[in-house]
């Protein structure tokens, strides 16, 4: 089990994300229980850690070289944020995926995600957008297609479409949709690593994320909304019925 994966030290949030494999220390010290909690939700969202799979605190310490206090601290942190369970005697373990907890995330995701697509949109055709709003928003896609087209990681396309979607909410000016969404993001990164592994899958996301940049960029509120709501409603189809085929399989 390697855990990696550094961020800047700010409250624990997935969107900050560094997601290429390193080996570093963190400072035994409270200061850093941030830096462990980071570094074991990227691991979670990453499928470095499985779900189901135990976790050993005296392993971790050994690997971020520090003691079980702040190891302590983070994975209480993460087991409030759902990612961890109990199992057994005072031990802890990376909780399953619950396909039907993730449909209903999806439901409310959905509201948000077309929220920021006419809101993305409609500060376009207001010329209120700035131009590094929407050189982001342009790079995001560009990249993601790239990563597709070259077949890259599993772990590499799951950041691509995070980067998308963030580019996206700051492009609608609504600070709160990304708050709310960061919040979340662990849970679907770790479901979407199921998701993306079916072979259609990415390529078709691509073409719809290609499509809805359009129609952001050129102030098309309607036509934007009404695809975001369509891809968002695939993708929830897609997402339960590969981890109910998933859930089956390992049962």
């Amino acid at each position: 089990m390697q855990v990696a994966l550094t961020l800047d030290g700010q409250r624990p949030n997935v969107a900050f994300m560094e997601f290429g494999i390193q080996t570093s220390l963190v400072a035994d010290s409270p200061l850093f229980i941030n830096q462990v909690f980071d570094r074991l939700l990227a691991s979670i969202a990453l499928g470095e850690l499985k779900p189901g799979q135990r976790i050993r605190q005296a392993e971790l310490a050994r690997q971020l070289n520090v003691s079980r206090q702040p190891i302590s601290h983070a994975l209480q942190l993460l087991k409030h944020e759902g990612l961890l369970q109990d199992s057994g005697r005072q031990g802890l373990e990376v909780t399953p995926i619950d396909p039907e907890y993730m449909r209903q995330m999806y439901q409310a995701r959905k509201a948000l995600e077309v929220t920021a697509v006419g809101l993305a949109a409609q500060r376009v055709a207001d010329r209120i957008a700035t131009p590094e709003e929407v050189a982001a928003l342009k790079q995001a896609v560009s990249h993601g297609q790239k990563t597709y087209e070259e077949g890259d990681s599993l772990p590499m396309l799951v950041r691509a479409d995070l980067e998308f979607h963030r580019a996206i909410y700051r492009l609608s000016g609504n600070c709160v949709i990304e708050q709310m969404m960061n919040a979340r993001w662990a849970h679907l990164m770790r479901s979407m690593l199921i998701v993306l592994d079916e072979p259609k899958t990415p390529g078709r996301a691509w073409e719809e994320h290609q499509e809805m940049t359009e129609y952001v960029l050129s102030g098309n509120v309607l036509e934007g909304s009404d695809l975001a709501a369509r891809h968002m409603q695939r993708a929830s189809s897609d997402m339960y019925r590969r981890l109910t085929e998933f859930v089956v399989s390992v049962d």
